[in-house]
C-alpha cells in the first residue's frame, strides 16, 4: 500500500562512501537493477533509471514513467545556496517544491544525519491527484554552503525502490562550483532621473517572490499546514521602474488582504532605494473555492515608505534561479519585521501573485487584470492542453490496462480562435469516437470565455485490427487503436458557449504548467464535474488525429 511506503520513511542507514551516505531504510530488498551508467548532472553524479523519460529544464532534470493509470517522477534540483541550517534548507525546499497547492497528511520527517561534510534530511507525505494517493518524498542535502534536492512523486511501491537506487547511487562535488562573475559597481542615470539599464548589471532585473505558508502548529516538530499562504513579491523592470505587491489567504480569516505600490529603483554599489510613488491596499471577502476573490471590502492608500537596502544576488554556474536578500535594517512596511536578517526572496519565472477582479492601479486607472490578461493569453495560446486516461479492465488481470484511452485537448491561437478535440479509444469497440469543434475565445480576468461556430461528433475505424483482449498486450491495442483509417458516422455536434474560471499554475509534481478551468454546471466539453485539469504537452507527444477533421 502507497501509506506504507511513507510511513516507513523515519529511518535512514549512514553508508560509506559519500556516494551511497544515505539509504532508505524502509525497503528490506535493494533493487539494483533497471539503472544505466553513471549521468552527472550539475554537481550530482548518479545512476539514471532505465526506460524512463528524461527531460532537462531550467534548474532541474527530471525522469518519469507512466505505466496505465500509475506513475512516478523523480526530480533532480541544481544546487542553490545554502542557509547554513539543513533544518531551514529542508523546510525552503518543501515549501516551494512539495506543498504549494496540495492538501498534504501523515508528513514525517527525519533527523539529519551528517558524514563526509554533507548534511542530509528527508520528509514525505500524501496528497491526492485524480482521486489517487500520491507520496512524495523529499531528500535535501547541505554542506552548509550549498544545498541539493532530489525529490520523488509516485502513485506505486515499485516507483519508490527506484528512487532508493538512485539515491544510492548518488555523489555530490562540491568542488565543481564556479563562483558568479563579480558585476559592476557603476551606474548611469539618464536626465529624467529614471535608472537606465546598466541596473540588469547587477542582477536585480526579474521577480522575486517570497511564500510563506501557513501553519496551524506543529506535531513532533512537523509543521502543520492550514493551506493559507502569506505572499510578497518584486517585480524589477529594465526601465528602472518597480512593482510590489502581497497577498495574505488564511484560513483563520475571513477576508483576503491585497495590496500594491509601484515606484522607481536604483542601485548605487551594494545599495538598493526604492522610492514609491503611488499604491494602495484593501481587503475582498472569500469566496466558497480557494482560488476565488470574492467581493472588495474596503480599499485605502498604502503607505509609501522610501527604503535603502544593502542587496546580495546569488547564482551559481549553470542555474536560472537565484535568491535576491535584501537588508534594511529595520522593519518596513513592505518587507515585514526585521529580525537581524535579510528579508529573502526566489528569482520566478511568473507572478505568483493573482490580481483581485477589476483592481485597478497607476495614473490611467486601468485595471490591472487586463494587464494580466495579455499576459496571460500569451501563456495560453501556442500551446498543445491535453488530458489524457488510460482505459482498464473492470478487474482480474494482472496488467489493468487494456491499451484503449480518453483525450481532452484544446490548443488557443494568438487571433482568438481555438480549436477543442475529444477522443474516444476504447479497446472495447472497434471504432474511434473523434468529437471536435472550433470558434472564438475572450479572456477577462480569470474569466475564460469558448463560443463554438462549428464542430461534428464522428465514429472512424482504425487499421490493423480487430482488437482482442485476449490475446494482445496493451502495446499492440494501443497501435491499433491510434491508426486512424476512415471516417464512417458523423452528425451535427451541439454547440455550447461557456465561462470559465481559469488559471494556469505551474504543476511541482508534473514538473509542467497546467490550464485548470473551473465551472459550475456539466459541460459538451468537460462532461460533469466541477474542475478540469489540462497539461502543456509539446505538439510532437500530443494524440494523433485523423487528417482532414475540417478544423
Amino acid at each position: 500500500m502507497l501509506l506504507q511506503v511513507v510511513t516507513g520513511l523515519h529511518k535512514f542507514t549512514v553508508m560509506k562512501p559519500l556516494k551511497a551516505l544515505f539509504l532508505l531504510h524502509f525497503f528490506l530488498i535493494i533493487s539494483i537493477t533497471g539503472f544505466a551508467q553513471k549521468k552527472t548532472y550539475d554537481i550530482v553524479s548518479y545512476s539514471p533509471p532505465k526506460d524512463w523519460t528524461e527531460q532537462q529544464g531550467s534548474g532541474t532534470i527530471s525522469y518519469s514513467r507512466i505505466d496505465g493509470a500509475s506513475w512516478a517522477q523523480i526530480a533532480i534540483y541544481q544546487h542553490r545556496q545554502s542557509v547554513g541550517d539543513i533544518q531551514t534548507d529542508f523546510d525552503k525546499d518543501w515549501n516551494e517544491l512539495v506543498a504549494p497547492g496540495r492538501n498534504i497528511s501523515g508528513m514525517e520527517k527525519t533527523k539529519p544525519q551528517t558524514a563526509d561534510g554533507w548534511t542530509v534530511m528527508s520528509g514525505s507525505g500524501i496528497w491526492q491527484y485524480n482521486g489517487a494517493n500520491v507520496a512524495s518524498v523529499l531528500t535535501v542535502y547541505s554542506n552548509n554552503q550549498v544545498c541539493v534536492a532530489v525529490l520523488c512523486n509516485s502513485t506505486a511501491m515499485p516507483y519508490m525502490k527506484i528512487y532508493q537506487s538512485l539515491i544510492g547511487s548518488l555523489d555530490l562535488d562540491a568542488s565543481t562550483i564556479s563562483e558568479s562573475s563579480e558585476v559592476e559597481n557603476n551606474i548611469t542615470t539618464s536626465e529624467s532621473g529614471s535608472t537606465s539599464s546598466a541596473n540588469a548589471s547587477h542582477g536585480i532585473e526579474g521577480i522575486w517572490a517570497d511564500n510563506l505558508l501557513e501553519t496551524s502548529g506543529y506535531s513532533n516538530n512537523v509543521p502543520m499546514y492550514s493551506g493559507g499562504y502569506f505572499r510578497k513579491e518584486y517585480t524589477f523592470k529594465k526601465d528602472g521602474t518597480y512593482f510590489y505587491s502581497f497577498k495574505n489567504w488564511s484560513v483563520y480569516s475571513t477576508s483576503i488582504l491585497y495590496g500594491y505600490e509601484s515606484g522607481i529603483w536604483t542601485v548605487s554599489n551594494n545599495t538598493l532605494t526604492l522610492t514609491p510613488k503611488e499604491g494602495k491596499k484593501g481587503e475582498w471577502k472569500k469566496s466558497s473555492r480557494t482560488s476565488e476573490w470574492g467581493s472588495l471590502i474596503k480599499m485605502e492608500p498604502m503607505v509609501l515608505e522610501k527604503v535603502s537596502y544593502t542587496f546580495e544576488t546569488n547564482y551559481y554556474s549553470g542555474s536560472q534561479s537565484g535568491a535576491l536578500f535584501l537588508n534594511s535594517g529595520k522593519s518596513t512596511v513592505r518587507d515585514g519585521t526585521y529580525s537581524g536578517n535579510s528579508f529573502s526572496y526566489a528569482l520566478k519565472d511568473a507572478a505568483i501573485i493573482d490580481f483581485p477582479p477589476g483592481f485597478q492601479a497607476g495614473s490611467a486607472s486601468k485595471p490591472l487584470v487586463s494587464a494580466a490578461s495579455s499576459s496571460v493569453v500569451s501563456s495560453l495560446t501556442g500551446r498543445v492542453w491535453e488530458a489524457k486516461s488510460y482505459e482498464k479492465y473492470s478487474g482480474g488481470s494482472t496488467n489493468p490496462h487494456t491499451g484503449g484511452y480518453y483525450v481532452h485537448q484544446y490548443i488557443f491561437s494568438s487571433n482568438g480562435t481555438y480549436r477543442f478535440v475529444y477522443v474516444g479509444a476504447s479497446a472495447y469497440t472497434d471504432l474511434n469516437i473523434l468529437k471536435y469543434e472550433s470558434g472564438t475565445y475572450t479572456v477577462n480576468g480569470d474569466k475564460l470565455t469558448i463560443t463554438p461556430t462549428q464542430g461534428s461528433n464522428e465514429e472512424w475505424s482504425v487499421t490493423g485490427g480487430p482488437v482482442k483482449l485476449s490475446g494482445m498486450s496493451d502495446t499492440q491495442v494501443r497501435r491499433i487503436k491510434e491508426s486512424w483509417h476512415k471516417r464512417v458516422k458523423s452528425s451535427q455536434r451541439k454547440l455550447e458557449k461557456n465561462v470559465y474560471t481559469f488559471r494556469i499554475e505551474y504543476m511541482n509534481g508534473n514538473e509542467v504548467n497546467a490550464l485548470i478551468l473551473e465551472y459550475s454546471k456539466a459541460t459538451e466539453r468537460e462532461s460533469n464535474g466541477e474542475v478540469a485539469y489540462y497539461f502543456e504537452t509539446a505538439a510532437e507527444k500530443a494524440t494523433g488525429l485523423p487528417k482532414g477533421v475540417g478544423l
